[in-house]
């Protein structure tokens, strides 16, 4: 338990009259600037990003990777680009610290506008665009049993641009989502029966201030809720003499809700069951707010009353 501004060269004179310019002669002759279009990922340089797409069944046509160009003119911003985007595990690995697995080739296709060589992927700016997509055909409902997947990406060519050397990589965690996914404040009051330190309210400005959990799609209507780090599932309080959060190893909770609007309380396989009585577990659509309360043995009963309050999609 526990836890430049570009320099602006201004001519000022006096005056400043062209009379003339033979054929082949440089009215403003100088240096020609050696700048290139610059091609990356603006979410490049960031660690893991997620993709939570809404839970619907069917094929679609889904943006995975952001591409942007920087034009340093505008006869480069209206010529086409071509950009070459490769997969790499590594990346996927590095950045997501090895807790997202390469999401399976059988969940997806590559989009027409994003032919597969078995190397790369092509994706075109056409003359006048600075932001394209690399798009997947996939089905959101069937990432709902693939666990935690995604792919990691790679600026591999951009032919006469330059690639940003700070943004040319991104590995992209891709979810489903029902209609109660999301990140949501946690408040309420905790009893038990032994410990008075722990007994009490938490979440409040007082009691430990904001306390946030992810609640992650497991089902058309069935959740897990996520602390993230060591906490992960775990049920969390308030110890109101430390000051600080805590949190129950052996005790860890999921949700699914019902037609009606009730809520049912699950305790994850292998940890300390929650009590079978009826706590009266509810869904509030129209606030998007869970009230949960239920509670577990262990030698006595433990009593939790959490208020899940919408904050925003993860």
């Amino acid at each position: 338990m526990k836890k430049v501004l570009q320099k602006l060269l201004f001519l000022s004179l006096a005056s400043f009259v062209i009379t003339s310019c033979e054929k082949g002669e440089e009215a403003f002759p100088g240096t020609p600037t050696t700048e290139k279009t610059l091609i990356k990922l603006p979410e490049g340089g960031n660690g893991l990003i997620t993709i939570a797409l809404d839970l619907t069944p069917g094929v679609a046509a889904i943006n995975v990777l952001e591409i942007r160009r920087e034009a340093v003119s505008a006869a480069a911003l209206n010529a086409p680009q071509v950009v070459k985007i490769a997969k790499s595990n590594a990346i996927l690995s590095d950045l997501s610290g090895a807790s997202v697995a390469e999401l399976p080739n059988t969940l997806y296709s590559s989009h027409p506008d994003n032919p597969y060589d078995g190397q790369y992927w092509t994706v075109t700016f056409k003359p006048g665009e600075f932001v394209k997509h690399l798009k997947f055909n996939l089905d959101p409902s069937l990432l709902i049993t693939a666990g935690n997947v995604g792919m990691g990406f790679l600026i591999a060519e951009a032919p006469g641009c330059q690639i940003s050397d700070a943004k040319s990589q991104v590995a992209v965690a891709i979810s489903a989502k029902n209609q109660y996914d999301g990140i949501y404040r946690v408040y309420g009051t905790f009893f038990h029966p032994t410990n008075p330190d722990i007994t009490g309210a938490f979440g409040t400005a007082t009691t430990g201030g904001q306390l946030l959990c992810e609640m992650i799609t497991t089902g058309a209507s069935s959740l897990n809720r996520n602390y993230g780090g060591v906490v992960g599932e775990s049920v969390v309080v308030y110890n109101n003499v430390v000051g600080v959060f805590t949190y129950f190893t052996g005790v860890k909770m999921r949700f699914s809700v019902n037609a009606n609007n009730t809520v049912n309380v699950i305790p994850v396989p292998g940890f300390i069951a929650v009590d079978p009585s009826p706590y009266n577990c509810t869904y509030n659509p129209a606030t998007r707010t869970f009230t949960l309360n239920y509670g577990w043995t262990s030698g006595a009963q433990r009593l939790i009353t959490e208020n899940l309050v919408y904050v925003r999609p993860r």
